[in-house]
């Protein structure tokens, strides 16, 4: 079977859409014929890519089945206008390739965001009825994009609201990262068949320590518009008090300001970093005690399934988090940490010392992980399922 996978994130950016279009096209190329229509990397920024240590996967690197679209505009442009020129010119180039090769495929596989990848592939396209059209969806938009609060998209939400079901109506088959859409995309389309195939480990990145003898908190990933930057600063001053070692490794457009806040104020027990590797900060993550995990409080935002929760089980240590919905469920009924929606900066540090002063529920946290690890976020074991659908 020959698959087309079209995503703008992709190995060897960090981040959690770029590891699992590695992983899906790893996987999926064990018994297919698999190409990957993406970009150059550029996320966070294109320069930390120069490093050698990204590119960490000869197969990858040797294989001429990554196409990289080459870019004239630049994502990373401070303007809003500059960013549209790329959104247009990726949307263009995507819709270009699929209308003259989509023929050529059994599958065309297409994730958001960027919503405007899965527009320019389906819309206004010749419906080849030997090809399928698989849509992914990992983020909710535009209701994710209208709870960001410098974006106001209120007088053409109707628009994009219309755009967002049809988009689920072109789509063969949906696939979902997190239960949490289930219910959302079956209001639009009741009829459409969803498949929830999470983010998750391989079983060679599976890699369980010991309880580490210093009590430490970590925060990894993104802290951008959908992160509780507020709420991140209140944790920290908490956490400071306490004299609870917080290492925080961030990217994203709060990142500097939040290293900056920390450095002006003295911090002893607060540590920044920069990026990392996917490698480096799973070894990284496996040395702590606590895996941290804080969003926004809106609907949205807090019924999503971070990469962050699922790297710390991964991990095999407790995570502690503000989430609610699916997420919040999966964490307390299978005793792998603290969920509580919406709660306080207050009662996450009340929930992180009380795992300090605990250690027999953190070796419970840690044992339940590792099943919760097994029966959900093994790639080799949820590909089985992407496999049962596609051959259908």
């Amino acid at each position: 079977m020959k698959i087309l996978l079209i995503t703008q994130n992709f190995y060897p950016e960090i981040g959690s859409g770029a590891n699992r279009f590695k992983n899906l096209y790893i996987q999926l190329s064990k018994n297919h014929d698999v190409t990957v229509l993406t970009t150059h990397p550029t996320y966070p920024n294109a320069k930390m890519y120069q490093d050698d240590k990204y590119w960490n996967e000869p197969k990858i690197n040797d294989s001429n089945d990554i196409l990289r679209l080459k870019m004239r505009s630049n994502k990373q442009g401070k303007s809003m206008v500059s960013r549209m020129l790329y959104y247009l010119e990726l949307s263009y180039k995507v819709r270009t390739y699929v209308r003259q090769y989509q023929h050529e495929y059994d599958v065309v596989y297409v994730t958001t965001p960027n919503i405007f990848i899965p527009w320019s592939a389906f819309f206004f396209q010749k419906k080849i009825e030997s090809t399928r059209r698989i849509l992914e969806v990992r983020d909710l938009w535009p209701d994710s994009v209208r709870d960001i609060e410098k974006i106001n998209i209120d007088r053409i939400y109707p628009i994009l609201k219309f755009m967002e079901k049809r988009m689920y109506q072109k789509a063969d088959n949906i696939i979902i990262n997190n239960e949490g859409f289930r219910a959302h995309i079956a209001r639009m389309v009741p009829l459409k068949k969803q498949l929830f195939i999470p983010n998750g480990f391989t079983e060679d990145e599976v890699d369980f320590k010991s309880v580490p003898e210093e009590f430490k908190v970590i925060y990894t990933g993104n802290i951008g518009f959908a992160q509780s930057y507020e709420q991140l600063i209140d944790v920290a001053h908490l956490l400071e008090e306490r004299q609870i070692i917080f290492n925080v490794v961030g990217y994203g457009v709060n990142a500097h300001k939040f290293n900056d806040y920390i450095k002006k104020h003295k911090f002893k027990y607060i540590h920044t970093y920069n990026e990392k590797s996917r490698e480096e900060c799973l070894d990284m993550i496996r040395r702590h005690s606590v895996q941290l995990s804080l969003l926004k409080e809106s609907d949205v935002f807090l019924n999503v399934l971070p990469g962050k929760i699922i790297d710390g089980i991964g991990c095999g240590i407790p995570v502690v988090t503000n989430l609610g919905g699916y997420t919040n469920q999966m964490i307390n009924n299978y005793e792998v940490g603290f969920a509580k929606e919406k709660a306080t900066a207050e009662e996450i540090v009340n929930a992180i010392a009380g795992i300090r002063s605990n250690a027999e529920r953190e070796e419970t946290y840690r044992r339940n992980s590792k099943v919760l690890l097994d029966e959900k976020f093994l790639w080799e074991n949820n590909i089985e399922k992407l496999e049962q659908l596609l051959v259908k």
